[in-house]
Order: structure tokens, then C-alpha cells, then sequence
């Protein structure tokens, strides 16, 4: 564990600050708001109290996630003992930090496009080990969540596509045929980097069209070429300063993973309110 080191047999593991400090008894802390924000992680404590055998720690949760919060708000109010608290304390602000900057993000990219009826997505773009996490995050500020990994959706990508030999149109729409026909139990996703073949991918049967790189003008006029045969994804270079351009051709979602991998940790503090020995 990262925070008590190793243990060995010269070595225990614990924390040599709380220690020589002689922290004792029981005490309380609030999770303090620095700067507004989307609560995000709150239910995350108890098991990193768990992890590091702060059990005794107890939370009394005062927002939930989601809820936006202003400075000076207290998301929660750790009591338990004074050296468990402390032992928690920097993992605990970290997790809960990285998260609410997530959600954050996402809720000011959602309310860049909600008013053009059109979804944000997320995108495999997170952390590795740190995922479900993340895109709870993405949830938690509006977003809604695409595939969780390779295993739950079918998305038949470029690379997808040259590995398979499709190089034409017709080779296209047969392709995505016989996806359907073979994967019965499956969404299928199929990108397009050109209106020239987003046809194909209609007759095929697709049920999602991601458009790769597509200006806002032709997502526009994909859309109405689809005739809403199809989920229309919009990705590729889409920012917070362009997003509402692409938002205004009305596809169905945007996905992009600047929530995720740009947004920034949010200032959130610890503050003991009560001690007793």
C-alpha cells in the first residue's frame, strides 16, 4: 500500500507521522468545498476506510453525488478515531478530488448541448484500473456512459475494417450484414470516416454510426441521410470551445474524452471541527 509502505521483517507498516505525533482518541473532520462543484465519489470512504483497516471511521454523508456544491459546503463529516481519520485523510481527498473534477467537466460540456436535444458520451479514454470509477464520474455530471470495454458492445472500427479486407462499399454493407446476423445479442457500432460510406453502413442494418472526424456541415447532412435509421455518434476533435457547432448538426450523442483525461483535480479540504482524548 502506497501510503504505509512495505512490511517486512525489520519494518512495520503504519504511519510514523501520527505516530510520533501521539494521535489519540476520537475526533471529528469535514470534507470541505473549496470551489463550486459536482459531488462526485462520496460513497467511495467507507470502502478506502475498509482498505486501509480505518474501520472504525464512519461517515455522515451531508451531499450526494451529483449535487452541485458551492464554497464552504461540507460533502461529509468523518468521525471515528483521530489516527484512522488521519490515515485516510490524503487518499480519500485524491480519489474525491480526481472525481469531482470529472464530473465538473462533464456537467459544463452537457450544458454546452442539452438545449439542441443532443447526449454527451463517454469514451474508453480513462485511467487503467481506474474506469468504473470514471465513468461513474461522467455519469454523475449528465453524461451518459458508452461501452465499458471490448467485451459488451460491438464497435467495428477503421483498423476493424482494413484488418478485414472491407475496402469498398459494397464489401461494407456485406460486412455489416453478416455482424448482425452472427452477433444476435450485440449493439453494433460501425465507424464511418465519409458520407460515401455511411450508406452502406445504413443498408447493412447498423444500429450506432460513429462519424470520425466529421465537420459539423456533413454531420448535418448525415442526419439527414439516416432518417433516424440509425444512432448517429459525432467524435473526433470536438472540444469545449467547438462543441456546441457540433451540437447545433442535432446527431443523436457526442462522444469525446476531454471530460476525463483534461479535466482538472478540484480543490476539496479537511477540516477538524472536534477532538477528544
Amino acid at each position: 500500500m502506497e501510503e504505509l509502505g512495505q512490511i517486512d521483517g525489520s519494518r512495520q507498516a503504519r504511519d510514523v507521522t501520527s505516530s510520533a505525533c501521539k494521535i489519540s482518541g476520537k475526533g471529528k473532520a469535514m470534507i470541505v468545498v473549496r470551489e463550486p462543484m459536482i459531488v462526485c465519489g462520496i460513497k467511495l470512504i467507507p470502502l478506502i476506510a475498509d482498505a486501509f483497516g480505518a474501520g472504525e471511521v464512519t461517515l455522515h454523508e451531508n451531499l450526494d453525488d451529483g449535487t452541485e456544491a458551492q464554497p464552504g459546503q461540507s460533502i461529509g463529516t468523518l468521525i471515528g478515531p483521530q489516527s484512522q481519520i488521519l490515515l485516510i485523510e490524503r487518499t480519500v481527498l485524491n480519489f474525491l478530488q480526481k472525481l469531482c473534477g470529472i464530473a465538473t467537466g462533464t456537467k459544463r460540456f452537457v450544458s454546452l448541448i442539452e438545449q439542441h436535444g443532443v447526449g454527451l458520451l463517454d469514451t474508453r479514454k480513462t485511467t487503467p484500473g481506474l474506469r468504473s470509477l470514471e465513468k461513474y464520474a461522467t455519469g454523475c455530471g449528465g453524461g451518459y456512459n458508452h461501452r465499458m470495454g471490448l467485451y459488451d458492445r460491438i464497435l467495428a472500427k477503421d483498423n476493424h475494417l482494413a484488418a478485414a479486407s472491407v475496402d469498398n462499399p459494397a464489401k461494407l454493407e456485406l460486412f455489416v450484414r453478416d455482424l448482425k446476423k452472427s452477433q444476435p445479442g450485440f449493439l453494433v457500432e460501425v465507424e464511418v470516416d465519409g458520407l460515401d460510406q455511411l450508406d452502406a453502413v445504413l443498408q447493412g442494418g447498423a444500429d450506432a454510426v460513429l462519424l470520425d472526424n466529421f465537420s459539423p456541415d456533413d454531420i448535418a447532412k448525415a442526419v439527414n441521410l439516416n432518417h433516424d435509421r440509425a444512432i448517429l455518434e459525432a467524435s473526433g476533435g470536438i472540444n469545449e470551445k467547438n462543441i456546441s457547432l457540433y451540437a447545433q448538426a442535432k446527431p443523436h450523442f457526442i462522444s469525446t474524452g476531454a471530460p476525463v483525461h483534461a479535466s482538472r483535480w478540484l480543490d476539496l479540504g479537511l477540516d477538524w471541527i472536534q477532538s477528544r482524548n
